[in-house]
């Protein structure tokens, strides 16, 4: 009689750890899916601060222009808004 409970105890406890292992098998990879996923949206999200950043400079640079050259802001002002001086005819060319 105790060798088949120590037979059944054996087996319980080798099910057991096959439970176990294929537990642990899983929830890794789950996770490594979750940090390639995550991998990929950093560099996505990397790739969008670069291009903010250089949008910044690129309109910091326009900024700067447009407040400190009255020649710059009436060129922009007539090619981006068709304005023009008294007695002026402009011509539209697309």
């Amino acid at each position: 009689m105790k060798g088949k409970r120590v037979k059944y105890i054996n087996i319980f406890w080798v099910a057991l750890t096959v439970v176990i292992a294929i537990c642990t098998v899983v929830v890794s990879i789950s996770t490594l899916g979750d940090m390639l996923r995550t991998r990929r949206d950093r560099k996505i999200v990397e790739a969008n601060i670069q291009m903010l950043e250089d949008k910044i400079k690129s309109d910091s640079i326009f900024i700067h222009k447009i407040t400190t050259s009255p020649e710059f802001m009436e060129q922009y002002a007539r090619e981006t808004y068709h304005m023009q001086r008294k007695g002026e005819t402009v011509y539209i060319m697309e």
